[in-house]
């Protein structure tokens, strides 16, 4: 085995094919965090002229010259496979001591135990508590089994879809049944989710600023968002998406359903001239249920168009479509439009798009851990959990300090400024 530096092209080719690929260990990301001022190193262990472990490595100068590394989301490695990570390991130390690297980070693409939709750990399941004890025997330092959400950190918890070898109609046969009865809401709705340009990013910003302002987060600014799409578009890898609703197609839905409902009750009234039926009176008072239901949509219809128009910005995400996934990174919707359920039907359609291109999962990314009714996202929780996924918890972030000396004094100053702030 040899440890070598990889171009941008080896190692962009290595990463699309690796079973642990994801968006953070990409050319792209490397080149968007160059513009914040890290810089990038490629590095990989080749066997027989062959990749066989490899990781972007975005470089921060943080304290007297000396760095601090983060292998995001990597490395790309076999983790079971110790002597091949311990080689990996031993000379990417040597590699960043000669670039006066201060400590680096790495929180690996790796699941950690096996998860139930409860959240409980899976008797029998997959245990990669032995990948854990490797990295601590190496001398890494871990963060914990962290639960909750750090927005300065990717999270730990993740929800993925299983796609692998399904079809559409499987899909939403292993979906719970409100999920499912959204799901075809949307689509009985014709709304219509288009892929934003670059030019109408905004509207994808002012849906993420409304739904932050509901649940208490502030997103990123639209710069960073034209940043995303500026690198990670030109190959295909991401979409701004955008769910609307044609309010006059929509109620020519409801008046369609309006007469059917409407023949159900006069059909029904008039076999009720002639005989006695309680089934035929319950079918009735169901149908006239229905008719006063559609009646006040189609108010409720007339009164949005009045008051925001025919065409309606329900909802918006931003999704990347890189390697083995899709991941929903981040997705809003306007509260008052609620009752559409357009979410659901950006998620089936993104899941289409991951079915017809071969991916493995349909990613809807982060979660807190904690499965407490009380838990500040049990509501998003409850949403992931309907598309019956699986809960990924991952092994988590871990830190190794390759100058020990110079780290001790760089967080003891940090630990001084702090004070003196008050912090």
């Amino acid at each position: 085995m040899e440890f070598v530096e990889l171009t941008e092209n080896e190692f962009a080719q290595f990463a699309l094919h690796h079973e642990l690929n994801n968006l953070w260990q990409t050319t792209q990301m490397a080149k968007m965090r160059e513009q914040r001022g890290f810089h990038t190193y490629y590095v990989g262990v080749k066997e027989d002229g062959n990749i066989i472990a490899g990781s972007m490595l975005s470089a921060l100068p943080v304290f007297m010259g000396y760095e601090m590394v983060q292998l995001l989301r990597g490395p790309l490695i076999d983790f079971k496979n110790k002597a091949l990570y311990t080689f990996f390991h031993e000379h990417l130390v040597e590699f960043l001591k000669a670039r006066k690297c201060m400590y680096f980070h790495i929180d690996p693409y790796l699941p950690y135990k096996e998860r139930d939709l409860e959240g409980e750990l899976v008797e029998g399941g997959f245990d990669n508590s032995d990948v854990v004890d490797m990295l601590l025997d190496l001398g890494y330092q871990h963060e914990g089994f962290t639960r909750g959400i750090d927005l300065s950190r990717e999270p730990r918890w993740i929800y993925t879809i299983n796609l692998k070898d399904k079809t559409p109609d499987e899909v939403l046969k292993q979906m719970e049944r409100k999920t499912l009865r959204s799901v075809k809401k949307a689509l009985k709705y014709n709304i219509q989710v288009n892929e934003l340009d670059r030019d109408h990013i905004s509207v994808y910003e002012e849906v993420i600023q409304k739904t932050g302002e509901r649940r208490g987060f502030q997103g990123r600014d639209e710069e960073y968002h034209k940043r995303l799409y500026d690198f990670y578009h030109p190959e295909g890898y991401i979409k701004f998406l955008c769910a609307t609703l044609d309010l006059e197609d929509y109620k020519k839905d409801l008046y369609k359903d309006l007469e059917t409902n409407t023949k159900q009750r006069d059909t029904c009234a008039k076999r009720l001239e002639t005989q006695e039926s309680p089934k035929i009176q319950k079918k009735m008072e169901l149908a006239q249920e229905q008719i006063d239901q559609l009646n006040e949509k189609l108010k409720e219809a007339d009164e949005l168009i009045q008051s925001d128009g025919q065409v309606l910005t329900l909802a918006s995400g931003v999704f990347f479509t890189y390697g083995r996934e899709v991941l929903c990174l981040m997705s809003g919707v306007y509260e008052k439009y609620m009752r559409f359920a357009s979410p659901y039907a950006m998620h089936w359609k993104m899941m289409n798009y991951a079915i017809e291109h071969g991916m493995e999962r349909y990613n809807l990314y982060g979660m807190s851990g904690n499965f407490d009714p009380q838990a500040e996202d049990y509501g998003v929780y409850l949403f992931k959990k309907g598309f019956q996924g699986e809960i990924q918890e991952l092994i988590g972030d871990f830190d190794y300090i390759v100058n020990p000396k110079m780290y001790r004094l760089y967080q003891s100053l940090r630990n001084v400024k702090h004070k003196i702030k008050g912090e």
